[in-house]
């Protein structure tokens, strides 16, 4: 009589006998021994989570603060000691090493040499909506084409510089516009061009 053979070649049992692992051959897994508790679960393990979940919030706040601290005080606070911030410039101010484009510039009297100067400005109302480019460029241009200036004869060194507010400045309410004269030649005036 031959008995049935089955899987790794042992005999078949019934089904109701359950198969071991020695018995198919499996080899078992060597036993890990037991965790020790995580922190966490220790009640100082919950003091030191809590204190690196502050510490990580505290270090989120710090660099929040810090980014919207330099946005603000890029636009009201000159870049360095002896310069006029533009939003404090005034009609008759001179200014040596002039960049039209800077939040500040250096103040001189106009009998120093100098390369520019604030001949006009205009201001619209707190309650005026924005104008658009195009009318604040052409209102610019008006106010310095109607300005009356003391110039030099030669005058092909010189030229008129405008500035306006955009439309994200305007939304921080400038509302002020400027003429300028400039000099092309850097630090070479040395007197008023308003009479």
């Amino acid at each position: 009589m031959e008995s049935a053979q089955g899987q790794y070649g042992h005999p078949l049992r019934e089904p109701s006998e359950p198969l071991t692992r020695r018995q198919i051959r499996i080899p078992e897994r060597p036993r890990r021994a037991p965790r020790s508790p995580r922190l966490p679960s220790t009640p100082w393990g919950k003091v030191l989570g809590a204190g690196g979940v502050v510490v990580v919030l505290l270090i989120i706040w710090a660099l929040a603060s810090s980014l919207s601290a330099k946005s603000e005080t890029s636009v009201a606070a000159p870049a360095a000691e002896g310069l006029t911030p533009s939003a404090s410039y005034k009609t008759g101010d001179c200014f040596a090493n002039f960049d039209a484009n800077a939040e500040a510039n250096r103040l001189v009297p106009c009998t120093e040499a100098h390369s520019a100067q604030l001949v006009a400005t205009a201001m619209y109302g707190p309650g005026d909506s924005y104008p658009g480019k195009d009318a604040l460029e052409q209102r610019a241009s008006d106010l310095c084409r109607q300005t009356q200036l003391t110039l030099p004869q030669d005058t092909s060194a010189l030229r008129q510089r405008n500035a306006f507010p955009s439309q994200g400045s305007w939304s921080a309410g400038d509302r002020r516009v400027d003429c300028f004269v400039e000099s092309t030649k850097g630090n070479t005036l040395t007197a008023t061009f308003l009479p």
